[in-house]
């Protein structure tokens, strides 16, 4: 049998390690997890146009550090791993979640957060490679997306239903918040 490499594998196997990570780490830390995650893309986003403006006009084009697409796209992946990591080690807030689901429901729960977690930081990574801005409508025509989308059939579900993970973890933080039972 030969298993060959390719895009649907990864997105697979990228669910599969964010959803088992979440499974360690539990409920709690999976939602500390979903909103440094929330912050890292706003920031890196914000950053990246700061450098775009800085870096990218034409007086600093003539100073010879103009800025390439490639370059800026690397930067903010980096970023993005180096933001979550941060923020979820040493961001100065923990996570009590103060509703709380008993017996099977919390294994769903984490499961549920685990998936739109993967899910999110999937569409996240996808903008970023794309050079586009966040949820943008124009990102499955992104020249560096099109070898990704030809070759997949995960990865332009991914890009379609971008507003989806973007917008799935804050739903389920909010419908947790409204059928869970308060602790005493």
């Amino acid at each position: 049998m030969a298993i060959t490499l390719s895009w649907d594998l990864i997105v697979i196997v990228f669910f599969a390690l964010v959803m088992a990570y979440s499974f360690i780490v539990g409920k709690d830390e999976s939602v500390k997890i979903i909103i440094a995650s929330y912050i890292a893309i706003v920031a890196v986003q914000a950053f990246g146009n700061l450098l775009e403006i800085g870096l990218g006009t034409s007086g600093a084009s003539s100073l010879g550090f103009g800025l390439d697409k490639n370059i800026l796209s690397t930067v903010k992946l980096v970023l993005f791993v180096a933001t979550i990591i941060f923020l979820a080690i040493r961001g100065g807030f923990e996570m009590d979640y103060a509703k709380d689901i008993d017996g099977i429901w919390n294994t769903v729960l984490t499961g549920a957060f685990g998936f739109a977690t993967a899910g999110l930081l999937l569409a996240a990574l996808l903008t970023y490679i794309a050079g586009k801005p966040l949820l943008d409508v124009t990102l499955g025509g992104a020249p560096l997306l099109l070898p990704l989308l030809e070759k997949s059939t995960l990865v332009p579900l991914m890009v379609a239903y971008q507003n989806l993970w973007f917008t799935l973890p804050a739903v389920l933080l909010v419908g947790v918040g409204f059928f869970a039972q308060r602790k005493e």
